[in-house]
C-alpha cells in the first residue's frame, strides 16, 4: 500500500479546521507554541556539562551547584585517570609475565637479553 501525503492537502484541512476553534482557544495555542520555541532556543545552547547539573534545563529533579558539578567532572576524570593507569600496568605485567615463561621454557634464548 503506496501512502501518499499531500502536504497541501494537509494545510487546506488545518486551515478549514482553524476556523471552528474558539478565538481563546487560538490564543492559548499561540502563548504555548511561542513558550515552546522560547525553550528549544534557550536550550540549544547548552554547556558540554549541563546535563551533569540540570539535564539540559528540561524536568529538573535536582540542581548541583557549579562547585559539585565540577567535583563531579574531576571524579569522572580520576576514574578515567585510574582505569587507564590499570590497564597499561596490567598490559606490561602480562608481556613480562609472557617473556618470563618463554625464557623459563626455553622458547627464547636469554643471551637476547644481556648486555
Amino acid at each position: 500500500m503506496k501512502n501518499d501525503t499531500n502536504t497541501n492537502l494537509i494545510k487546506e484541512l488545518l486551515d478549514s479546521s482553524i476556523s471552528q476553534l474558539a478565538p481563546a482557544t487560538l490564543e492559548k495555542l499561540r502563548v504555548a507554541r511561542s513558550n515552546a520555541l522560547d525553550r528549544q532556543r534557550s536550550s540549544s545552547s547548552v554547556p558540554v556539562l549541563s546535563w551533569i547539573g540540570h539535564h539540559g534545563g528540561r524536568h529538573a529533579s535536582f540542581h548541583l551547584s557549579k562547585s559539585m558539578t565540577w567535583a563531579v567532572a574531576a571524579l569522572f576524570a580520576a576514574c578515567l585517570l585510574s582505569g587507564a593507569v590499570y590497564w597499561n600496568n596490567y598490559t606490561n605485567e602480562r608481556e613480562i609475565n609472557e617473556l618470563d615463561i618463554a625464557i623459563l621454557t626455553g622458547d627464547l634464548p636469554l643471551h637476547v637479553y644481556v648486555d
